[in-house]
């Protein structure tokens, strides 16, 4: 088994990158992705601990992009070129998250929620807070039964704590994330939520403006839906690619190696990495 889209804790995971890559060993994977939000400042030490391991390393990155409908993300694969430029970008955004962090704090406060900055950072273990640790808050108080309902009724798009991450324009992302050696794939395309059609169209568009990829398969989407995204990226000469988005134990439906309705992911999707 694979996985091409995995979390540390330098952003919103559970799990060391070091104990991300002997995780990913001891449940027999060949490689795995490092996919941290924003932040690439873990991908040294997974990469170390991988070799040692006699693991496939593929660093990477997720990003948040600019989108009027629901969320847009999007991974950088095979990052292995000059990634200063990215860095420097993601510096940015990270100011703006933690500026962001505050306002939902303060939202949270308004609403009743008696909570700090200092309480939601004692759940984060990198540099990176996200709306994660504000879910796993929510869990720890009662507030919420579980880090999707967290989401659905209080940190989704639309919802009351909900405040808007900056994000990058889709071209620059993916002229930052080609300048690092790397190919930019849409992270969980139906979280774009947008009708099928308009869908399609979206991506044979931007497919000619140098998008690379499409995660067809992930956790949280239905296997005839993933096997409908697989149908049409393979048409249209996309990479194909499938995650897990692994945070760690406490988000129980998205494990290590598996993808969508419990599908093992195979070594073939490692083809357009190659």
């Amino acid at each position: 088994m694979i996985d091409l889209h995995a979390h540390s804790a330098h952003s919103d995971g559970e799990l060391s990158p070091t104990q991300l890559m002997e995780t990913a060993a001891a449940r027999g994977l060949s490689a795995i992705a490092l996919t941290d939000h924003d932040v690439l400042s873990g991908l040294p030490e997974a990469s170390a601990r991988a070799s040692s391991l006699n693991l496939r390393f593929v660093p990477g990155v997720e990003l948040e992009i600019n989108f009027n409908e629901g969320e847009f993300h999007l991974l950088g694969l095979d990052l292995r070129g000059d990634v200063s430029p990215l860095e420097k970008r993601l510096v940015g955004i990270r100011e703006h998250r933690s500026r962001r962090n505050e306002r939902i704090v303060e939202k949270m406060n308004e609403a009743g929620v008696g909570v700090t900055m200092t309480d939601i950072a004692s759940l984060a273990k990198g540099e990176v807070i996200s709306r994660l640790h504000f879910a796993a808050y929510l869990v720890h108080r009662g507030i919420a039964p579980s880090i999707p309902e967290a989401f659905s009724r209080y940190l989704g798009k639309g919802k009351p704590f909900y405040d808007p991450k900056l994000g990058l324009d889709l071209d620059e992302a993916i002229d930052l994330i080609h300048h690092a050696g790397g190919k930019a794939v849409v992270a969980h395309p139906l979280t774009l939520k947008l009708p099928w059609d308009v869908l399609i169209a979206f991506f044979r568009d931007r497919r000619g403006s140098g998008l690379d990829g499409i995660e067809a398969y992930h956790s949280d989407f239905p296997p005839d839906d993933c096997r409908r995204l697989e149908e049409f990226g393979r048409t249209a000469d996309f990479i194909i690619t499938a995650g897990s988005d692994f945070h760690g134990f406490r988000v129980p439906n998205r494990r290590l190696g598996y993808s969508s309705g419990g599908m093992e992911i195979g070594p073939e999707f490692l083809e357009g990495l190659d």
